[in-house]
């Protein structure tokens, strides 16, 4: 009982050491004596409420108008669209893109055929110009049902055929490539 009332006790005085601090900053109020004439106005004035001013609704007519025009980047008019879509004034903003109506069926085709890692035609699938980009795959059209073969048979570390298994495993023609 003795420790619990040790507890309060000094719950209770750091309770009224913090309350003087808040007092001790807090802002001195200036209370003037009521005037019937001013009424209530005078009670306020020292006080952080007597900043606000007498107010009411506004006078009437809403907000103003923007009278200049760049203010929304260039918007002159925020009715309906006419139903064309959207144009661009410079083409070069969506890389080159010349028609922003519907597409003809016919697929993308690439202005810069660079952009996509040397794409020759998009008719007929996507070929490549460097065969060496994936790592010696000379066709890559469907597999005739031998397996993959590679060009270069160090890539995969001495494997010299990847036909499908006879059942004797796969067997490596230089173990010590795979260490």
């Amino acid at each position: 009982m003795a420790e619990l009332l040790k507890s309060f006790t000094f719950f209770i005085h750091l309770h009224l050491l913090a309350s003087y601090f808040l007092v001790a900053e807090a802002r001195v109020l200036k209370l003037n004596p009521i005037n019937t004439a001013n009424g209530i106005v005078n009670y306020f004035e020292g006080l952080s409420i007597g900043a606000m001013k007498v107010s009411g609704p506004t006078p009437g007519g809403g907000h103003k108008k923007l009278f200049n025009v760049q203010t929304l980047g260039g918007i002159k008019d925020s009715g309906p669209s006419p139903g064309n879509g959207h144009k661009f004034a410079d083409l070069e903003t969506l890389g080159g893109i010349k028609d922003s109506g519907p597409s003809p069926g016919n697929g993308h085709k690439l202005v810069d055929v660079e952009t996509l890692g040397r794409v020759k035609d998009a008719d007929n699938g996507h070929k490549l110009t460097d065969v060496e980009t994936f790592g010696g795959i000379k066709d890559a059209g469907p597999s005739p049902g031998n397996g993959h073969k590679l060009t270069d048979v160090e890539t995969l570390g001495g494997i010299k055929d990847a036909a499908p298994n006879h059942g004797n495993g796969h067997q490596l023609a230089d173990v010590e490539t795979l260490g």
